[in-house]
C-alpha cells in the first residue's frame, strides 16, 4: 500500500523560526547577527522542504502543531513587548508652563 505524502504550499517552519527570532529581539533588545540569520535561513529552508515527508511519518497534524507554536511565540512576543513598554518610564509633557506670564 502506497503512502501519499501531503504537500503543503505554505512552509510552517520558517514562520516559527521568524517568530522565535522576533521574540529574541524583543527580549534582548538586540538583533541577531548576520551569520545567525544565514544559518537559520538555511536550516529552516531545509526543514520546510522536508516537512511533507516528516508529516507523513507522524500520527498527528505536524503542520498544525507548528502553526500553533508560531501563534504562541507571537503571543508571548506581544506580552513581552507590552510589559517592556509598560515598564519603560514615560515622559509626559507638563501641561503647566514653567514661566508665569507676568511681563
Amino acid at each position: 500500500m502506497a503512502t501519499a505524502i501531503a504537500t503543503t504550499n505554505s512552509p510552517a517552519v520558517t514562520p516559527l523560526v521568524s517568530a522565535g527570532e522576533t521574540l529574541f529581539g524583543t527580549v534582548t533588545g538586540k538583533p541577531l547577527s548576520d551569520n545567525v540569520l544565514k544559518v537559520t535561513a538555511g536550516v529552516t529552508s531545509l526543514l520546510d522542504g522536508m516537512l511533507p515527508m516528516l508529516s507523513a511519518k507522524v500520527s498527528f497534524d505536524l503542520d498544525g502543531v507548528l502553526v500553533g507554536a508560531t501563534e504562541v511565540l507571537t503571543g508571548v512576543n506581544a506580552i513581552v513587548a507590552a510589559a517592556k513598554d509598560k515598564a519603560a518610564p514615560k515622559i509626559v509633557p507638563s501641561t503647566s508652563s514653567a514661566s508665569s506670564g507676568g511681563a
